[in-house]
């Protein structure tokens, strides 16, 4: 890796995107000495606002086009530090991680695309010869969700198998960007790359549906969802029998809208472009087209047929939607995992308890921008040093180290939003009384987990 000069150089693409922007409000909340921003964007004005957020002379803004490829390899040759904030990423982090590769710089992002998620591991003997570190899917889910997994795995001699949680609740009217709508519609039908029997194997997203004890949401149905985490966890922990995503968006109903504008979209009953536009304008409180909305309408049917909602469940939607009420933002992150300790089998669950008034993780540019800041804060602390390849969160961050990171971020301490870790013994019905953890979680072995780098 190339031999770094005082101040470090931060080059950030996709400055002014609003999860960009948060995580950058981290950074500077928290500013190393020795660091300088070069915050590029497609649009100009919004990364100079993202400039403002620092002390003058910290950082500089500009435009850039990312798939201008000399632009961006002239832009990556007077950094150290790459971080992508442009999404989506099955377009842009690949583009962005050869460039870093080829500079022999350091790379992180917050890639939730299960398919740039495995081109990234594609690169990873690549990025090693070059002394090139690329931290991928360090955000909320994956990043947060990956380290709560990682946490729980320290505790157990033998892991079997590894559940991610995550909700994302009512912010209110917004107008998302179209990438992020894109990713959206992707989750809610078709294959993906999942781990099962210790292999990557294809299966169904939003096929099948859980639920799990977590505050304000146990009556919410959960949907095994199109993530990158399965392939993350599974290649860390290579032994492991399966590894699932299950996501969830609250209120309920809005995953049956999802899923049936995503079967109709697959089916090539609603153009790509059609779904994602209605569902940007549905989230936005616009008014939507017709035609897709029945399809919108078949997916909650398909929801109350399974049980994963009940009429009132649809009735409270429809009255709120008619007044324009808001829900309760609702919002989870957690990790579940069974494995042997002992030579009893139990599972362990910890989350993040974003269930009291006020919480700043209820919502999804905080746990994210602020997770990404704490990785990279993290990150950047050490580098260049001896890691290289392709690395995820719970290949190179102590938990614990994470944790105390992103509660400076926050303002709050750490048992005001993390549960303490909890088990049960194990049974096939998921019974039993979830009990506080007596033991200190004990170091992983090099048979725990099987490193990328």
């Amino acid at each position: 890796m190339k031999q770094v000069t005082q101040p470090k150089r931060i080059l950030v693409v996709g400055a002014g995107g609003s999860m960009t922007q948060t995580f950058l409000k981290g950074v500077a909340a928290q500013l190393p000495d020795n660091l300088s921003l070069n915050l590029r964007d497609i649009n100009e004005a919004a990364a100079q606002q993202a400039a403002t957020l620092f002390p003058d002379g910290v950082a500089t803004a500009g435009e850039l086009d990312l798939f201008d490829r000399e632009a961006l390899q002239s832009a990556i040759a007077e950094a150290d530090f790459v971080v992508n904030g442009a999404g989506p990423f099955h377009l842009t982090a690949g583009v962005v991680r050869r460039a870093a590769i080829k500079a022999g710089i350091s790379y992180l992002d917050l890639d939730d695309d299960t398919e740039s998620t495995l081109d990234g591991i594609c690169l990873s003997e690549e990025a090693k010869a070059n002394n090139s570190a690329l931290y991928l899917g360090c955000g909320a889910s994956p990043g947060l969700t990956n380290v709560l997994a990682q946490d729980l795995a320290e505790h157990l001699d033998r892991v079997e198998e590894i559940d991610v949680v995550w909700c994302v609740g009512d912010e209110g009217p917004q107008l998302l960007g179209r990438s992020v709508v894109a990713h959206t519609l992707h989750m809610g039908a078709g294959t993906y790359a999942g781990w099962r029997n210790g292999q990557q194997t294809e299966r169904q997203s939003y096929a099948s549906s859980r639920r799990f004890s977590l505050p304000g949401l146990k009556k919410q149905s959960f949907y095994e969802c199109a993530h990158p985490e399965p392939v993350m966890l599974g290649h860390s922990y290579p032994d492991v029998r399966s590894v699932t995503c299950w996501g969830s968006l609250h209120p309920a109903p809005i995953n049956g809208i999802i899923k049936g504008v995503a079967l109709a979209e697959k089916s090539g009953r609603v153009s790509t472009e059609d779904a994602i536009t209605f569902l940007q304008n549905a989230i936005a409180g616009q008014k939507t087209d017709k035609s897709v909305e029945q399809e919108a309408k078949k997916g909650i049917t398909q929801q109350l047929s399974a049980g994963e909602i009940s009429l009132w469940d649809v009735a409270e939607f429809l009255f709120r939607d008619l007044l324009k009420l808001q829900y309760p933002t609702k919002a989870a992150t957690a990790a579940i995992v069974r494995g042997e300790y002992k030579g009893d089998i139990f599972e362990l669950i910890r989350y993040v308890d974003s269930s009291p008034a006020g919480s700043p993780l209820k919502f999804m540019d905080v746990s994210t921008g602020y997770s990404q800041a704490a990785f990279f804060l993290e990150a950047i602390k050490n580098d260049p040093g001896t890691k290289a390849g392709c690395l995820f969160p719970e290949q190179w961050i102590n938990p614990g180290v994470f944790y105390e990171r992103l509660s400076q971020l926050l303002g709050i301490p750490v048992n005001s939003w993390l549960s303490p870790v909890r088990f049960r013994p194990f049974s096939e019905n998921g019974a039993g009384h979830w009990t506080e953890w007596p033991e200190a979680p004990r170091a992983p072995s090099t048979q725990d987990i099987g490193r990328l780098s």
